[in-house]
């Protein structure tokens, strides 16, 4: 048995949901995520400020890619993965790496810096 009736998404739902896919693509927390939505031809469009994590300069890196590659790959999952929980096309994706701050360091990345300073005072 099927009711009459629609369905409607707000605003504030589909913005919120673009960016929570957007802070995963970028692996970020949802809050250095901001998106805007507009008419894109009948699509969606979507302008994102993302405030990166980096990891620390010194230390290893994680990833191989550039934030180029990066905002690429995430461009792409928000496209599909955007298409898939709201059911709505996306057009135009301009994304804005607006900041960067450093990664909270663990405790045993601190440690270790820690160790390795008080190495290099005794070898002077």
């Amino acid at each position: 048995m099927s009711r009459a009736g629609h369905t409607r998404i707000t605003q504030h739902a589909l913005r919120k949901t673009l960016e929570a896919v957007t802070a995963q693509a970028f692996r970020v927390r949802a809050g250095n995520v901001a998106a805007e939505l507009d008419d894109d031809a009948g699509r969606l469009g979507v302008s994102l400020a993302v405030k990166l994590s980096l990891p620390p300069l010194l230390g290893p890196r994680k990833t191989t890619g550039t934030v180029f590659q990066q905002a690429q790959a995430a461009r792409t999952q928000l496209v599909s993965r955007g298409l898939e929980l709201t059911g709505l096309e996306i057009g135009r994706v301009d994304i804005r790496l607006a900041g960067a701050k450093e990664q909270p360091r663990t405790k045993q990345q601190s440690t270790k810096q820690s160790t390795e300073r008080v190495d290099e005072r005794r070898v002077l």
